[in-house]
């Protein structure tokens, strides 16, 4: 039986980390980390600080391994081992140090709780700041003006997830650290040119009448971004008019970053046997795959609709982003033809194409633009506005762009890559 821990514990005494930020001004998020990610049975954490269950918190000073036991959790440091409630909240005891869970350092908290099948979930509480840190490096290449633009439209992002999305309310967290919201590693991501763009920007998110935006962005747009209705069906365009189709004359950048060409211009072959797979269609229905059809595109050129035509039967894909997502390929701005016993798809671009391409940003500000010229630029008719929403605004707007798209030849996707 688990002996409940109540006797403090060996180190010294400490004081909860706060927020970090000026008082009033920081806002903080909770970010799910292991979201998305194979069930955690155990965490180790390890630093000097307190932690805090139901009502009692004692002090550590080293490693706390954490464990799940008969609905509770079960908390060991040293030889000593106690139940501890079904949470507990771990922070560090001087203001700017961090925590480290399983080789991974965060500032602000550690929230550990236990679900069904005694897994973990572990969320940090992180100051705003602090959690723009650690997405920046991750989401963009290095340049000062890049990063500016990224720290903006993550800043934005995280504050539109958590207040106004609520994707993740029922998690119990605001926003998680993968791709389906933005990739964010903790203190290991920060680096110094970095934390410079996010504290030049600091608070600032972009707004469109009073609201912070859904500040969508992705990889490359191949020349043009598309509206939001058209990458997502069922999404109001009138909701979302600053997510319009834009040219992104600078994606082209792409060619300039090693390993990243494929993303503007690309080529994949597909075998008639694999494409059939991809659409989940049988051999039996739909039999040996004799034709690949784009049926419709978008106002951008994307594959709206795809038809897959076989010796036995004929099936459709519908939407762009379920298109990309059925054949796995980087974007849906593509062609097809035949090419012997395979399809070839030439394409443009990397992502939903919706909002801010990251190539096109880095290639303005290596151009010279400053970086409200290119939020400007990619989200029509918003402001930029301070202390996450609620102080001053600044309308935007947007940059003449006189330069002519770059052409190259297109490079095969490398293989496991979409």
């Amino acid at each position: 039986m688990v002996r409940r821990m109540l006797v403090v514990l060996t180190g010294m005494a400490v004081v909860g980390l706060a927020a970090s930020g000026a008082a009033g001004a920081q806002q903080t998020v909770r970010v799910g980390l292991t979201y998305g990610k194979p069930a955690l049975k155990s965490v180790v954490i390890s630093g000097s600080g307190e932690w805090r269950a139901r009502r009692f918190s004692e002090p550590f000073n080293g490693e706390v391994r954490i464990a799940a036991a008969r609905g509770e959790l079960v908390l060991q440091i040293g030889a000593r081992r106690g139940g501890v409630g079904p949470w507990i909240e771990l922070r560090p005891n001087e203001q700017g140090r961090s925590l480290t869970a399983d080789g991974s350092a965060y500032r602000g908290s550690l929230r550990v709780e236990v679900h069904a099948n005694a897994q973990l979930k572990v969320v940090n509480i992180v100051g705003v700041e602090d959690y723009v840190r650690g997405v920046v490096t991750n989401e963009m290449f290095e340049h000062p003006g890049a990063f500016k633009v990224q720290a903006v439209i993550s800043r934005t992002l995280a504050v539109y997830i958590r207040d106004i999305e609520k994707k993740h309310a029922r998690d119990g967290f605001d926003i998680c650290a993968t791709g389906h919201c933005q990739v964010y590693r903790g203190v290991n991501s920060e680096r110094r040119l970095a934390d410079e763009a996010v504290a030049a920007t600091r608070g600032e998110v972009l707004t469109y009448r009073g609201r912070p935006i859904f500040s969508a962005y992705h990889a490359n747009a191949g020349g043009r971004t598309q509206p939001v209705d058209e990458a997502w069906p069922g999404s109001i365009r009138r909701k979302f008019p600053y997510l319009s189709a834009v040219a992104s004359p600078y994606d082209g950048q792409a060619n300039d970053l090693p390993g990243y060409a494929w993303c503007y211009r690309w080529r994949r072959e597909m075998r008639p046997e694999e494409i059939r797979k991809l659409i989940g269609g049988s051999e039996r229905r739909l039999g040996e795959v004799r034709d690949v059809v784009v049926k419709r595109t978008t106002s951008t050129g994307r594959v709206r609709e795809l038809e897959i035509v076989g010796t036995r039967g004929r099936t459709s894909v519908t939407g762009a982003s379920k298109v990309r997502g059925a054949l796995g390929v980087p974007s849906a701005l593509f062609e097809v033809e035949r090419d012997g016993g395979c399809f070839v798809l030439h394409g443009r671009g990397r992502g939903h194409g919706v909002g801010l391409s990251q190539h096109g940003a880095l290639g303005m500000a290596k151009a010279g633009h400053r970086y409200e010229e290119i939020l400007a630029h990619f989200y029509r008719g918003v402001e930029l506005t301070e202390n996450y929403g609620s102080g001053k605004s600044r309308k935007l707007l947007p940059p003449e762009l006189h330069f002519e798209a770059l052409e190259s030849s297109p490079v095969t996707v490398p293989p496991g890559v979409s």
